[in-house]
Formats: C-alpha cells, structure tokens, sequence
C-alpha cells in the first residue's frame, strides 16, 4: 500500500515524532553536552536560551527544566500544539519556559534578547537559500546579547554519503513499538551535489500489534541544504558573526568538544556576533 503523500513538513509526522526520535536520541546528555559548550566559550553565566526550530520542545524543556529562562519557536503548528502540550502538562516545572509559532527566518520577539540561540537537529538545513541565511542570520543577531553564542548544527557536504548522489540514494529504516502500535518509518536521500541539497523522503506506516491491520499510512518529503565550512564561515563573517570553531556533532556520545573534520557530517557550529 502506497503512503499518502504530506506536503507540509512534520504535519502527521508531529505525531509520532517523539516515539521515534526519543529511541534513538539521548536528549538529556545532549543537553548535557550543549553545556559544555557553554561553559567554554560564553563569557559570564548562562541564563536565558532562544531554541529556533524547537520541535515537540525536547531541548527546549529540558533547558527550563535546568534553570535557563527558554524560548522555543517553530514554524509548524503541530510540532509547537506538541511541546505545549508537553509544557501544560507540568506547567509549574516549565514556568519558565514558552512556546511560540514563529519562523526563524522572520523572528520577532521585541526586544527580548538571550545568552545562547540554538537551532539543533538538522532545523538550520531548511534555509535552502543565502537569502534565507541572511534573514535568520540579521534576526538572530538582533535577539542576542553583545556577549551572547549562536550555536547550530548545519549537514556538512563532504561528509555525504557517497550513495546519496546514486540513483536510488541513500535508504535506511526505522521501527519502533508504541504500545500496541508498531511504526516504521523508511528514509531515502536522495543527494544532489549540483544544488547540495538533500530530498529526504519519509514514508510511514503505523500497524496495531493486536490485530495486524494498517492503521494508517502517509509520507513527507522535505528538502535540505548542504554546506561546506569554508562557506560557512564566510556567511556567518559576512552577516555580522565571528566564528568561534566548527566541532564534531557528536553532542554527548563522546562528552568531548572535538573539532569537526573535513569528513565530519553533522557540524555544530559556534560563533558570536561582531
């Protein structure tokens, strides 16, 4: 059976996104690890966070749960009815924390500024264009302290898979238990080294364990931009930030601040405005 194709990224996907993701993802040392990152490299104490891109809110609330005054904004209504959600369920241990729609190409908080600004877990790839770049860039800087870090994770081009460029591209897949629920969720890359984009296609299929029946099934295809360091870095030097370093994104699964190499993937940068 044929996935209903999703046009809008993380619509239904919202639903099922932390079933998956929080199997495979290790939030609390991640978060952990984002500290140290803190520590390094912002002068003074850490107390407030903007978290572009935020998802069902899983770093955003655990940054409240650690003290920070948190700010989490997505573009998708379903991802941001999850996090507050999750934030209602609980609200006087996240009084600290809001959730807002917003686009991180359009950012408008007044005149609310942060410590750190973040956009973690692959969010940054969705500025497809410079243009798109320069906009979050400008609205970043405007919400950041003199002091402050803007910290993001960007997909490094030579660290693509090879068989991302190949006709079929690149193909994994996931299944996870829910209850009586089981989804699985199939992944194809497919790379294109001309634009440097990836059109990363996700079919889903969700079949209840009881009685073996489909109990529904859809896909969504989302489209994400590539970059090289030296890039990069002139984006970040020509919109008003200095880069402080380029690092392994390992976030957590080493507890290291390792800087990132020509063969590394996920990158996390960290720089600072001028």
């Amino acid at each position: 059976m044929k996935a209903e194709e999703k046009t809008e990224h993380y619509s239904k996907f919202a639903e099922y996104y932390d079933t998956i993701y929080n199997e495979i993802v290790d939030y609390k040392s991640q978060t952990s690890f984002l500290e140290k990152i803190f520590a390094k490299f912002h002068k003074g104490r850490v107390r407030s966070i903007l978290d572009m891109g935020c998802g069902t809110g899983n770093f955003t609330l655990l940054f409240g749960e650690r003290g920070y005054v948190a700010t989490g904004i997505d573009l998708s209504d379903e991802m941001i009815r999850v996090a507050k959600d999750k934030k209602d369920a609980d609200d006087r241990k996240y009084k600290n924390v809001q959730f807002l729609k917003m686009d991180m190409r359009e950012i408008q908080l007044g005149d609310n500024r942060y410590d750190i600004a973040t956009v973690l877990f692959g969010g940054f790839g969705y500025l497809l264009e410079y243009g798109e770049v320069r906009k979050f860039l400008a609205g970043t800087k405007r919400h950041l302290k003199k002091d402050g870090l803007l910290i993001f994770e960007f997909w490094h081009v030579s660290g693509v898979r090879p068989e991302g460029s190949s006709r079929s591209g690149y193909v994994s897949w996931q299944k996870v238990r829910d209850r009586d629920r089981l989804i699985i969720r199939l992944d194809a890359n497919k790379y294109d080294p001309k634009s440097n984009i990836s059109r990363v296609l996700f079919d889903f299929y969700i079949i209840n364990t009881r009685t073996n029946e489909l109990i529904e099934s859809f896909s969504e295809t989302h489209l994400l931009k590539t970059y090289s360091m030296s890039e990069m870095r002139n984006l970040l030097e020509q919109n008003g930030f200095q880069l402080v370093g380029f690092f392994k994104d390992s976030l957590g699964s080493s507890g290291k601040i390792e800087v990132a190499e020509q063969s590394s993937f996920r990158i996390l940068a960290v720089a600072s405005p001028k």
